[in-house]
């Protein structure tokens, strides 16, 4: 069985976006990939979001180096879900892989750096009624988490809420009283983690 191969990992910027952009037009009404998870709306939105962070920063202000920096992550996150999704619906079809844009990997390939999971997830209040502040243990070779909220229901999905190279993050917006879950992942330097168990929290 084939496995994709993202071949993100030590591009530039600019190569980034162009190779993230190829896979997206390719994908786009390919009859193997009907119900790509994540769309490919949001795909394009993260695409273009790291572009115009790219294109910004090109001056070398700071602040604009590290909104780059968590564009960047939040691309190259979306493109490994949209990578995952491509290898279940392809079922490992080398062909089928190679018509997403993605590439195959090599029977000789040194293994991608992938981040661990995070752990000791932790819920406390934030600095005023509508925030929390979140803390997790540190996993190995992470280099941006992601905190994601999803209402504390059935059927309640996770949605990206924040990121931040920090084992913390201040979050606001939740309504007082309300139930909701919390799980942090983990970004390597080219692969992301597995999810941490979901903590359920009260606003």
């Amino acid at each position: 069985m084939a496995r994709v191969k993202i071949g993100l990992s030590g591009l530039s910027g600019t190569d980034q976006i162009e190779r993230s952009r190829n896979i997206k037009t390719l994908m786009t009404g390919n009859a193997s990939y009907t119900t790509p998870n994540p769309t490919l709306m949001a795909v394009g939105a993260a695409i273009d979001a790291f572009e115009v962070a790219f294109n910004e920063s090109r001056n070398r202000d700071k602040v604009k180096m590290e909104t780059m920096r968590l564009r960047r992550a939040a691309m190259l996150l979306i493109m490994f879900q949209l990578a995952a999704y491509v290898q279940e619906a392809s079922d490992g079809d080398r062909e089928k892989i190679l018509s997403s844009g993605f590439g195959v990997v090599g029977d000789k390939v040194r293994h991608p750096v992938v981040a661990g999971e995070t752990h000791d997830v932790r819920v406390f209040d934030g600095s005023s009624e509508e925030k929390q502040l979140f803390k997790w243990n540190r996993a190995s070779d992470a280099v941006i988490y992601f905190i994601e909220i999803a209402p504390d229901m059935p059927g309640g999905n996770f949605e990206l809420k924040g990121f931040t190279t920090k084992t913390q993050k201040e979050l606001g917006g939740f309504n007082p009283g309300a139930r909701y879950l919390v799980r942090i992942t983990a970004l390597g330097r080219e692969e992301a983690g597995p999810h941490s168990d979901p903590v359920a929290f009260i606003a």
